[in-house]
């Protein structure tokens, strides 16, 4: 089946600023898998147009508004309410409330349009992605004690699987990984899939926040 048939991912971008606005539609527009559902300048907005404009994912930039964003959305979040979300923030300080309050995605303003539309896509598919720039700050933020118990079975990884884990922790995609060991991306999506497994984490961003913990790889 081609892929031009299955329908476009409908986008919803909020965005104070009429430029970051324009530029983010941009970005969304400049790949055929995905279409605008809408675009809004606030808070209050987005949520009087969510239901009639239906996005299957919303792209935030909210700038100053970033405290009024977190109050407005935190009883919607972590359900069924609200389609995943992927938040644009200068402040890599709000990647800890970002993540735990149920979004799906956080980047930093310099963002380029490939990373903003695999983060859209990657929330889509359930999966969270972060800017590598806020890991760091987002395992030092969160006491040792409040992460979950390192249950998976870390100890049964493989020096493959090992060396894949601190490239993920470099922040490098499947593609460059495969490139700098010589494989496969198709393996290499094998061994993520292993790594995730035997940590008992469901993002790469649990796998390294539990992969730390317990001494798999030094950030």
């Amino acid at each position: 089946m081609s892929g031009n048939s299955a329908a476009p991912i409908r986008v919803l971008v909020l965005a104070i600023y009429p430029t970051v606005r324009a530029g983010l539609r941009a970005v969304v527009q400049s790949d055929p898998s995905f279409a605008i559902a809408g675009d809004v300048e606030s808070v209050d907005a987005l949520l009087s147009q969510l239901e009639a404009l239906a996005p299957d994912v919303l792209l935030l930039d909210p700038g100053a508004e970033s405290d009024a964003l977190f109050d407005a959305l935190e009883p919607m979040l972590n359900g069924d309410l609200l389609p995943p979300l992927v938040l644009i923030a200068s402040d890599v300080s709000q990647v800890n409330d970002a993540i735990e309050s149920g979004m799906q995605g956080f980047l930093l303003p310099d963002a380029s349009a490939d990373e903003i539309t695999a983060a859209l896509r990657a929330a889509v598919n359930g999966l969270t992605a972060i800017d590598n720039r806020a890991v760091r700050p987002l395992l030092e933020r969160r006491p040792v004690e409040t992460l979950p118990p390192a249950e998976g079975d870390h100890d049964a990884l493989t020096p493959r699987e090992r060396e894949v884990l601190q490239l993920i922790a470099q922040g490098l995609p499947n593609k460059t990984i495969a490139l700098e060991l010589g494989i496969s991306e198709h393996t290499v999506k094998f061994h993520v899939g292993s790594i995730l497994a035997k940590l008992d984490a469901s993002s790469r961003a649990e796998a390294l926040a539990r992969a730390a913990r317990v001494g798999l790889i030094v950030l």
